[in-house]
């Protein structure tokens, strides 16, 4: 299958927004075909194949890499495997069919130029800097950009804030998934992989943020998972000997929100588990090492606690 066929039988809205997200300028949905939104892509593509690059991490730069060899058959080979390739597919770069990825071949040159501009030290420094940036944002939810501004200079990387808008809204890796607004006169980093930042804006209490080390947040912002804590690593391997990747990430996502906003509901969480016992016992023990998003009732010494 070609990108074109891919396009054309896709929802409209899916197609539409991941055109929002490498045009700035963007024609209105309704003024837009999807025919003329697929080749609007091929010109993008061909003006700057480096916008493939900028749709991706390090990680799935590599796997092209290898597509362009050929196919890649498709594995259960666990949940940070199947993030990667479903990223690919999600940025319409790769298909998937007879259980084997490949890259659409109407794209495939424009994936070869992308691949020989490439510069692997400049992409490095900046897979980085957008991890840490997407990492943040999932772990606070919502954080004051003051707060962010010097979150970023600890890891050594010092911006202004209108440039750090800029930059996030020109990313079409996290223009979609973050993104800066203004909440009571006070401008916010929040996250928009799930929608509540609303919320934990009026629970949030003003308090020191917990600081994370720099492989830690980068491990957030790459997986969803602090992988360099020794308890969720572990935690990461059973559920891969008990579930398929794509049942473990909407699982994820589950007990994402539910640590997020400190539920505490033994049911609720059970419940989440599918009353499988085994599985509400494990996730129970390693709950405490997710992040937290409200920090109502607890003071700084209790958060910390929360956070080892």
């Amino acid at each position: 299958m070609t990108l074109k066929e891919h396009l054309l039988n896709s929802p409209k809205e899916n197609v539409y927004a991941f055109y929002q997200r490498l045009e700035p300028l963007a024609q209105e949905y309704t003024k837009i075909t999807r025919k003329e939104i697929y080749n609007h892509l091929l010109y993008l593509y061909k003006i700057d194949p480096e916008h493939i690059l900028r749709l991706s991490s390090l990680e799935e730069i590599n796997i092209l890499k290898n597509l362009l060899e050929g196919e890649i058959e498709k594995k259960d080979n666990g949940y940070i495997d199947y993030l990667l390739f479903e990223n690919l597919r999600a940025n319409y770069l790769i298909g998937l069919e007879n259980n084997k990825y490949y890259i659409y071949p109407d794209i495939y040159n424009y994936v070869k130029m992308a691949m020989n501009l490439l510069d692997e030290e400049l992409y490095a420094t900046q897979d980085i800097f957008d991890s840490i940036i997407l990492g943040c944002a999932r772990v606070y939810n919502t954080l004051p950009i003051s707060n962010f501004l010097s979150i970023l200079k600890n890891y050594s990387f010092t911006y202004d804030f209108p440039t750090i808008k800029k930059y996030i809204q020109k990313s079409p890796k996290l223009n979609h998934k973050v993104k800066i607004i203004k909440y009571q006169k006070e401008n916010y980093l929040i996250s928009l992989e799930h929608y509540y930042y609303q919320d934990v804006l009026k629970l949030r209490q003003e308090i020191e943020f917990y600081l994370y080390s720099l492989e830690e947040i980068i491990s957030f912002g790459k997986y969803n998972l602090n992988l360099f804590k020794e308890e969720v690593f572990e935690y990461l391997n059973f559920l891969e000997s008990h579930l398929f990747a794509p049942d473990i990430h909407y699982f994820l996502q589950d007990l994402i929100f539910y640590c997020g906003f400190e539920i505490k509901d033994d049911n609720i969480l059970n419940n989440i588990c599918g009353a499988i016992e085994e599985l509400f016992k494990e996730t129970k023990k390693v709950s405490i090492h997710f992040p937290i998003w409200i920090y109502n009732g607890h003071t700084l010494n209790t958060l910390r606690e929360f956070t080892k």
